[in-house]
């Protein structure tokens, strides 16, 4: 009797097991199927739309550019305007300031060169620049560039020889040019070199040939402003 109580009760919980494992398997393939065909594709369409509308991460451009520099520019000139030549950073606006006022940006090249022109007033002129990067970075100022408007030219007065003067004797062969001019202005005498003294005055050793002798005095300023002179002496051995 209590053989086959032992036994129904083996035979319940085998059925019991068995009812448990195809349960067990059934809610599994249930949660697999909505996993896979609801919960993922959900979840792709959603990751898929986030990443199509976010903005990508650029970083803040925060480096302000290097200071342009001026290319040589004279620091005195006879042109009311002048052309300049500088360098900066590529594509970057160069901003020119002539005398406290603002010129219009312009580009830098590829290799960051520039060019400008710009008007300049009688007298002393203070240039400096700067510039500005597609962030609106702006770099520091550049030195101060100094340059003189200069439109008049030089005196030059000959004060020896005389005009058609007739040198006489081998003693006078080397002839004493002697004039006066501005400081510094160089002075030529038939294409020979010479400069003015701080005084203004100069002196050159012209050697005369037998004759009449043509002479072409030239006084050039630091602006290139040019006074010349034709005269003729004429000398006898």
């Amino acid at each position: 009797m209590r053989t086959r109580v032992s036994s129904r009760l083996v035979k319940q919980e085998k059925r019991k097991v068995v009812r448990q494992f195809w349960l067990f398997i059934i809610m599994a393939a249930i949660l697999i199927g909505l996993f896979v065909f609801v919960i993922l594709p959900n979840f792709i369409t959603i990751t898929s739309s986030f990443l199509g509308s976010a903005t990508p991460f650029t970083p803040k451009d925060e480096l302000p550019p290097f200071t342009p520099t001026l290319t040589a520019p004279p620091k005195a000139t006879k042109e009311a305007e002048l052309l300049l030549f500088g360098y900066a950073e590529a594509k970057s606006e160069v901003i020119i300031i002539v005398n406290g006022d603002e010129l219009e940006p312009i580009v830098a090249q590829n290799d960051g060169s520039f060019q400008a022109t710009t008007a300049l007033t009688e007298g002393e002129n203070l240039l400096t620049t700067f510039a500005r990067d597609a962030a609106g970075n702006e770099s520091q100022l550049s030195r101060a560039y100094k340059i003189v408007l200069d439109t008049e030219v030089p005196p030059l007065e000959i004060t020896a020889p005389a005009e058609n003067a007739t040198i006489q004797g081998r003693s006078g062969q080397n002839m004493q040019v002697v004039g006066l001019s501005d400081p510094g202005v160089k002075v030529t005498v038939n294409g020979q070199l010479t400069y003015a003294k701080q005084d203004g005055t100069f002196a050159y050793s012209f050697h005369l040939s037998e004759g009449k002798n043509d002479l072409t005095i030239i006084a050039t300023d630091a602006a290139g402003n040019v006074t010349e002179k034709q005269f003729s002496v004429t000398f006898q051995l």
